[in-house]
């Protein structure tokens, strides 16, 4: 099975008319979106579709408003169409769906025919997709420990609903909640149960399910000892439990297994599988779980029970995690474990982040970058439009543009200009060099000083910038690009046109590329060294531009220093050779390369200056020389020019 690429919702819970995500790449998808923004209803619509696959009539009741009786309607109480779309689809002159592409070309579909391939796709491919994927809401953290303080933990439901139905187990070709369905529904249908047949079908469903159970109980320990326990707690020994009546550990002989026969009315009874969780710390077994541990510690186990039911091997290309707030139990220490667990695993599992939370949003988007994976996600935020009665998306991998276009599309221009202008400084700040943006306090420039160097930088360096874009800024700066234009908003509306006209400026500065020429240090910049130890310093100016063009080789243009003056204990011009001032000395006058006056004040100064010393310690408009070279070696470069 390939990647899923887009998602397309229309006419489903929260969306009344066409809407679309875009997944590039197949990548991984976080997405931020308040309560009531639609963020969930899409999660759901992926979840309907790829569970339709099981469903009797392929997920077609979801779409379905109801069947007439007559004159009389009788509606369909498990339709899921939007509400302002109801009536339309009522009289069919509307049809609501869900469609998915992946990156194979496959298009489905999902609407009141049930699921159907647009293409010619095998609906095989979609129950094996759905194997080796998970959906993990706040709901299955709810249902594992919902258990009275009085009762004994029972997971079956937990597993019925949010386990069974993705477990295909090995060599077969039934999923153990269809399987367990299958045997409900013969039981309904009022067979014999002492058929072998049926009897068959209810051992069959006993030893896979204890097989998986035992399966899940080999990685469970691991996965939450060595990712989700709190740093000096100890060790939890989690273990499920599935057993028969005539298991040697069934101490109590309380049976789990799912069995069928008569009461003592003498009737029929199929009664349902028992799993129980027993879990003990340093040897200790903890009785009742859901009183004794928070409900961070059981959220924490609900998950590394989930997350060890998922397959480890043979993962299906495509395979997903679904993850929509099932962390609002936790605090934030708490869930950066599980982030950092679903970073490591996002390696073999497409990772669909859904959450509420714009906090937790930001440390996810964090932590992605901090870990180098940022190419490897689609960022969005899912916002509902009260003026257009539906979501909308924003990306948010340029959140001031993403914002820009959103009060674009409501209309609201004061607003949309104020992002826009944070999108042109955020645009041209990220080409120009670091002395280039910053002022000698260290913030960094207005707009129009920023614009001026990004020509002037531009122009130096064989890329002159165009003449039309340069006229739409000039002619936009005064309304358009001055915060205190928009206090003049009755003298100089902001009209869309305007704004447009923004859209083209900002389109051709993102498609320029970065200078490869990177621009270290101005001609005129005042460089500082202080001794770290010793009472010396020295100063010298660049009589022209230090650069550094980093390609196949590292090559810089190296300036000559000029100006140079230095003291040592109070006295200007020491000489340390003659321990006196020295105003004849010929580096006054002198203006050596800036690679050759560092060597030579390393090596004749005699103070055990280093070269590491000297570029940590050598400032230039109070910042230190090593956060403009980085790691670069200027007095090793292999070419100069």
């Amino acid at each position: 099975m390939a990647t899923i690429t887009k998602i397309e919702i229309d006419g489903f819970k929260a969306f009344p008319n066409n809407f679309s995500i875009d997944l590039p790449d197949g990548k991984n998808l976080l997405i931020y979106g308040e309560n009531g923004s639609g963020k969930s209803s899409l999660y759901y619509a992926l979840h309907v579709l790829m569970q339709s696959v099981f469903k009797d009539d392929k997920g077609a009741k979801y779409f379905k408003p109801g069947d007439t009786n007559g004159d009389e309607f009788i509606p369909n109480n498990e339709q899921l169409i939007n509400i302002n779309r109801f009536d339309e689809a009522k009289v069919n002159t509307y049809t609501p769906n869900i469609r998915i592409t992946f990156d194979d070309g496959k298009v489905w579909r999902l609407d009141n025919g049930g699921l159907q391939s647009e293409n010619g796709g095998d609906d095989s491919e979609i129950r094996m997709l759905n194997k080796d994927s998970a959906f993990i809401n706040h709901s299955y953290i709810s249902r594992f420990h919902a258990a009275r303080n009085s009762e004994e933990i029972n997971l079956w439901n937990v597993f019925y609903k949010d386990i069974l139905p993705f477990h295909l187990p090995a060599g077969t070709s039934e999923f153990l909640a269809d399987l367990y369905d299958n045997i409900k529904r013969e039981y309904n249908g009022g067979i014999d149960i002492k058929n072998k047949a049926f009897q068959d079908q209810i051992t069959k469903f006993n030893d896979l399910l204890d097989k998986y159970i035992n399966r899940i109980n080999i990685r469970i320990n691991s996965i939450y000892n060595d990712n989700f326990k709190n740093e000096g707690d100890k060790d939890l020994n989690i273990k499920l439990i599935y057993y028969s009546k005539d298991h040697p550990d069934n101490v109590l002989k309380e049976q789990y297994y799912l069995f069928c026969e008569k009461n003592t009315n003498g009737a029929n009874m199929l009664y349902p599988p028992k799993i129980g969780i027993e879990i003990k710390e340093a040897g200790l077994l903890i009785y009742k779980p859901q009183s004794y541990f928070n409900e961070a510690k059981l959220t924490a186990i609900a998950l590394a029970v989930r997350f060890a039911a998922m397959s480890t091997t043979a993962i299906t290309s495509g395979s997903f995690l679904a993850l929509d707030d099932m962390l609002i139990s936790l605090d934030m220490s708490n869930r950066a474990k599980v982030v950092l667990f679903l970073l490591g695993i996002s390696d073999k599992y497409k990772i669909y982040l859904f959450t509420h939370d714009k906090a937790f949003y930001n440390y996810v988007t964090h932590i992605i970058s901090q870990k180098g994976k940022s190419s490897d996600w689609t960022f969005k935020r899912i916002s509902y439009n009260y003026t257009k009665k539906q979501p909308m998306i924003l990306d948010d991998s340029c959140e001031y543009l993403s914002k820009a276009k959103y009060f674009y599309d409501l209309g609201d221009y004061e607003t949309s200009a104020i992002y826009f202008r944070k999108t042109l400084e955020q645009n041209i700040g990220e080409r120009l060099p670091f002395e280039l943006k910053t002022r000698v306090d260290g913030g960094f420039l207005e707009l129009q000083t920023l614009w001026d160097k990004f020509i002037k930088f531009y122009a130096h360096n064989g890329t002159p910038i165009d003449r039309e874009m340069q006229k739409i800024f000039s002619a936009s700066k005064l309304l358009i690009l001055n915060p205190a234009a928009h206090f003049q908003r009755l003298a100089n509306p902001i009209y869309k046109s305007e704004l447009d006209e923004i859209f083209k400026l900002i389109n051709y500065i993102c498609r320029l590329s970065k200078i490869e020429k990177q621009l270290i240090l101005e001609q005129g910049k005042t460089l500082v060294f202080q001794h770290p130890k010793e009472n010396y310093n020295c100063s010298f100016i660049l009589d022209d531009d230090l650069v550094i063009i980093e390609g196949e080789h590292i090559v810089a243009k190296i300036p000559k220093c000029k100006n140079i003056k230095w003291e040592y204990n109070g006295v200007e011009y020491w000489n340390f050779e003659l321990k006196k001032r020295d105003l004849e000395n010929p580096l006054i006058v002198a203006t050596p390369k800036l690679t050759n006056f560092i060597d030579n004040m390393i090596n004749k100064v005699p103070l055990n200056i280093t070269q590491k010393m000297f570029i940590e310690n050598c400032k230039v408009d109070g910042i230190s020389l090593l956060e403009f070279m980085g790691n670069i070696d200027l007095l090793r470069i292999s070419v100069k020019i």
